[in-house]
């Protein structure tokens, strides 16, 4: 009984493809050598015993130990020529051929399994200490195009991404030879609700964490994520914790999943709603937001950085004037708001937004990807990096 309680543990937890992993490695480990030593047993016992068997008829093949050995070789990797003549050489002639089908069959299941741990290995992230990753709960086919956006050619460091899903069959991810973007792309097969799994995602040292609608669940899809939410603050603690960013199918769960731990919720029907009100008033619009939210070389995009040290103190209307000195720089950007604790500030008119306190951040528009931990393009390319001209 304890013993079926344990495999259920097993595959509850998804520690199987552990287990099948450690036993694909140490049967590889020593493959090569355990099916030569098999193949040299059988030939030479074979052909000893097919010799003493058949070495007192004159028109066997076997009579000698040379043609003992030469036969049975040609026996077990393509059958016999002809047969031996006694009872006993028939009946070791058949043990010997299956034998041959056996060994080929091991040389084949060998290869199978070789191949078999490269790809378990290439997509689990267990076998590697990660940390900084971004990890997407739940699947569909919409975070194929989630997964280029995130590894992008204009984007310098490229995190790697983790896939938490219950169904890894319904992943079919492009070959990395195909899209370099998937190249850094890994599986942890089960559900995200479970703390297990999420400790295997390495989630409390990820980046980011993105949680998918679950679409199979209908109606019931915010629930799995207002739990997944909870899960994810459980296992996450201390002052760096990823940032977790939920899909919302229902607006009405907003506050909920809001409560449950996640940072930042995005509603697809609500803002495509918006968008839809926006262009029926201001035509085109469609073309700006598809620019703003695309990212792609000299495309703009906006950017939520920390203000350097040397801006605190400064106001609105200044910044805009240091940014609007190296117009002709490649890395040259718009100043268009603040961003003050849980406060938003866009276009901030006359002193709304006051001097720059320590914490702000500077909401951006930039046609190239702009690094953290390269300057601001607020000063000039001959002056030294970090201090503002003028």
């Amino acid at each position: 009984m304890s013993r079926r309680k344990a495999l259920i543990e097993i595959i509850r937890t998804g520690r199987w493809r552990e287990i099948v992993l450690s036993a694909l490695t140490s049967w590889n480990r020593n493959q090569v050598a355990l099916i030569a030593a098999s193949v040299v047993i059988t030939w030479l016992v074979g052909a000893a015993a097919l010799y003493l068997a058949e070495r007192g008829e004159e028109t066997s093949e076997f009579k000698t130990g040379t043609g003992a050995l030469w036969g049975v070789w040609v026996l077990l990797f393509s059958g016999l020529d002809n047969p031996p003549e006694t009872a006993a050489g028939r009946v070791i002639a058949m043990v010997l051929l299956v034998l041959g089908v056996g060994l080929a069959g091991l040389f084949t299941a060998s290869v199978a399994s070789l191949l078999i741990e490269r790809y378990l290995r290439r997509r689990d992230v267990s076998t590697f200490e990660m940390s900084d990753h971004l990890v997407l709960c739940n699947w569909s086919p919409r975070g194929l195009e989630w997964i280029r956006e995130v590894h992008a050619k204009i984007i310098a460091e490229k995190r790697p991404v983790v896939i938490i899903h219950d169904e890894t069959d319904e992943i079919d991810l492009p070959d990395k030879a195909d899209e370099a973007a998937f190249g850094d792309v890994y599986i942890v097969k089960g559900d995200p609700t479970s703390e297990v799994v999420l400790r295997r995602a390495k989630v409390p040292k990820a980046h980011s964490v993105v949680v998918l609608t679950d679409q199979r669940e209908g109606k019931h899809a915010d629930g799995k994520s207002i739990l997944t939410c909870i899960a994810i603050r459980n296992i996450c603690k201390g002052e760096k914790q990823p940032n977790v960013a939920a899909e919302c199918h229902n607006p009405n769960n907003r506050h909920h999943l809001k409560k449950a731990g996640a940072d930042e919720i995005i509603s697809s029907d609500e803002l495509g709603l918006r968008l839809l009100a926006r262009t029926a008033l201001f035509h085109g619009m469609t073309r700006v937001y598809q620019e703003l939210l695309t990212v792609g070389r000299d495309a703009n995009e906006m950017f939520l950085l920390e203000a350097p040290e040397e801006l605190i103190g400064k106001d609105f209307v200044e910044l805009i004037g240091l940014f609007a000195r190296h117009r002709n720089d490649r890395r040259s950007c718009l100043l268009i708001g603040i961003q003050r604790d849980d406060e938003m500030m866009l276009n901030p008119i006359g002193g709304e937004a006051g001097p720059i306190k320590a914490g702000d951040q500077l909401i951006l528009l930039s046609r190239v990807y702009l690094d953290p931990s390269q300057p601001l393009p607020i000063v000039a390319a001959s002056k030294e990096p970090g201090l503002p001209e003028g």
